[in-house]
């Protein structure tokens, strides 16, 4: 019998924490139809998400935390979406299993989710499967 291989968090942190352009509702603002505060909204939480994961790349995982946790509970369409990728990556960073468990199941059981088969993989690998 194969024995599965135990990851850290950091570990997984650092094979899958790979930042990449959003493609977020405003980043093609015409093909919306949204009101003019809703946008300003919308561009302002995703340059706090963008600042976000500047911090997860420099290390600071701590100063990052509050800003991916609301806005993983606050926003919707992509920006939320993305902030729960980037948010489950600062538990894996800290340690925080658990934390990281919940969100990876959540995001690989979204449908359309757009790191559905990363979080997947990483899911299994967090809970000692592959």
């Amino acid at each position: 019998m194969v024995q599965a291989q135990s990851y850290s968090g950091k570990e997984l942190f650092k094979a899958h924490f790979n930042p990449r352009p959003l493609r977020a509702l405003d980043s093609n603002p015409a093909s919306f139809q949204l009101g003019a505060k809703e946008l300003q909204r919308l561009k302002r939480d995703s340059t706090e998400l963008y600042k976000a994961i500047g911090l997860l790349k420099s290390g600071k995982v701590v100063q990052a935390l509050p800003t991916l946790k609301n806005l993983a509970e606050r926003m919707k369409e992509t920006v939320s979406n993305v902030s729960e990728w980037y948010l489950a990556m600062a538990y894996l960073a800290l340690e925080r299993k658990p934390q990281a468990e919940y969100l990876l199941h959540k995001i690989a059981e979204t449908e359309l989710h757009p790191y559905q088969d990363e979080a997947e993989v990483v899911f299994q690998k967090l809970i000692g499967l592959r």
